[in-house]
């Protein structure tokens, strides 16, 4: 029976012993988040082809004096962990993932959640890759959304440093763009065109080509014609001459003799709008032979 009893009272040490390890284990691990940025902020071009991209770098300070592992969490405003997120009202939506190179940062089985080996006694440099992975014609100006990154034991939830707020801002730059098509469609669909050519002149003949424009903001379209609406022989500057034309933008009718200008608040679409723009002859009457011009320059601009 006596020998049972110590059976009995030895097992009972070895709890009491793992029990002690498993505290010290824990105390072990002291860390806190430093050297963090308040704000990263992301340039984008709503009409841009090439990827936006952003780089959060931070250091965790270790100041214990064991090496440790801890849970990084970047949390939503309701402390959900979150990997994903939209960055205010601009539909632009980007990821978070590890850094690249950044071995000791490693994903977890919980989207918004990586283990990081931290070294003893060191504020180990971390870093986190945010990349756009659906893109959207963001309203011109500044869009923000504020996350929180949080320290937590290793497989824990309760925090143990943080969270500490960290906004996301992505600046969309005011963009307008215009090209010119000999079709409707959408934006840089069909062949561009430059010159507008009548042929063999007739009275009232009309010609269409299409302004394809979009923009982020509203924006201005100006047209001006260096001949003031009248299509002139070289070298022949005399207005009784020349052959007056008619524009039409969009169904309404433009006055070529002084400078034109519009405002268009424009769909906020990748595709743009197509804006029909008509090019008519006046009265051709008996001419001089010869090839009659004028130029045209229209531009479109961000206000």
């Amino acid at each position: 029976m006596s020998a049972r009893s110590r059976s009995l009272d030895f097992a009972a040490t070895a709890i009491l012993s793992l029990s002690a390890f498993g505290a010290n284990s824990a105390a072990a691990c002291d860390a806190r988040i430093v050297e963090r940025p308040t704000a990263l902020r992301m340039d984008y071009d709503p009409f841009a082809s090439a990827e936006a991209s952003g780089h959060i770098g931070f250091g965790i300070e270790n100041r214990s004096g064991e090496a440790c592992s801890m849970d990084l969490a970047l949390l939503a405003g309701d402390r959900r962990t979150i990997d994903e997120t939209q960055i205010g009202a601009s539909g632009v939506r980007v990821r978070f993932v590890a850094g690249i190179g950044d071995a000791r940062l490693a994903a977890t089985n919980a989207p918004g959640l990586w283990r990081v080996r931290l070294d003893p006694g060191k504020v180990q440099q971390v870093a986190l890759d945010v990349i756009v992975i659906r893109d959207a014609i963001a309203e011109a100006g500044d869009h923000s959304v504020t996350l929180g990154l949080e320290l937590r034991e290793s497989g824990e939830l309760a925090s143990v440093h943080g969270p500490d707020p960290v906004t996301l801002v992505l600046v969309s730059a005011p963009r307008a763009q215009m090209n010119i098509a000999g079709a409707a469609g959408a934006f840089g669909e069909g062949a561009g065109v430059s010159r507008v050519d009548f042929g063999e002149m007739t009275g009232g003949d009309q010609r269409r080509v299409f302004l394809q424009v979009r923009a982020n903001i509203i924006a201005r379209l100006t047209i001006d014609s260096i001949n003031r609406g009248l299509l002139k022989l070289a070298k022949d500057d005399a207005a009784e001459n020349a052959i007056r034309y008619t524009a039409t933008l969009n169904g309404t009718a433009i006055d070529l003799r002084q400078h034109f200008e519009t405002r268009l608040n424009l769909p906020r679409t990748i595709a743009g709008s197509s804006l029909p723009f008509d090019l008519r002859l006046g009265d051709v009457g008996a001419r001089v032979a010869g090839t009659y011009t004028d130029l045209l320059t229209i531009e479109f601009s961000p206000l």
